[in-house]
């Protein structure tokens, strides 16, 4: 579809981080950079000349099983491209139920939407000074993921470049509240990695 600039629909569903908190354009402050959804949006418009229309039906705070939850509303939506975010608020959830899931929302998706095609993003890491947000829990997540792929489904892998970023930078510098956000970098970052896999079609 993007071969050919034909309209797409992009469907983004996921915790605080998909719905764009910290993000100076969220919080309407200089210099008013969108949330990363956007940025992908706006991205795959400028690379491939294709309009493209963004829902975003992310919600704060909200888990995966909230999102197998919400599938059938982002099937109504009838979406070319789905990125499915979520992690960062299941960390005590064991990670097999967790990819299960996972495997669940995806499949909800397409029995109202058979067309959709996914990107599942494995999540940013939280700050490792707090328990619930060691590297591993992180790391274990975007393992699972990898087992997802397959036809109609890719893996954004943040998790990585998240922790390379680690080894030069302190935590503040691309996180927004120093816990579990990211900052204006840390969302373009998240926008750059999915824009990636994209690479190879232009």
């Amino acid at each position: 579809m993007l071969k050919a600039k034909k309209p797409l629909k992009l469907v983004v569903l996921g915790d605080s981080i998909s719905a764009g908190y910290n993000a100076s354009g969220m919080t309407q402050v200089a210099p008013g950079t969108p949330p990363y959804p956007a940025l992908v949006a706006s991205g795959l418009e400028r690379v491939f000349g294709s309009p493209v229309t963004l829902a975003n039906l992310s919600v704060g705070g909200m888990g995966v099983v909230w999102g197998v939850g919400r599938a059938p509303a982002v099937a109504e939506e009838r979406p070319d491209l789905v990125v499915v975010a979520f992690g960062m608020n299941d960390t005590s959830m064991p990670r097999a139920e967790w990819a299960d899931a996972i495997e669940k929302l995806v499949a909800a998706v397409r029995q109202g939407a058979p067309e959709a095609e996914f990107i599942l993003v494995s999540p940013m890491c939280g700050n490792p000074q707090w328990e619930k947000m060691r590297d591993e829990v992180f790391l274990e997540f975007r393992e699972s993921l990898g087992a997802l792929k397959g036809p109609g489904v890719a893996v954004a892998d943040v998790t990585s470049i998240w922790l390379e970023l680690a080894k030069r930078k302190p935590y503040w510098d691309y996180t927004g509240n120093g816990l579990n956000h990211p900052n204006d970098f840390g969302h373009r970052l998240y926008a750059q990695v999915i824009l990636a896999l994209f690479a190879k079609t232009k």
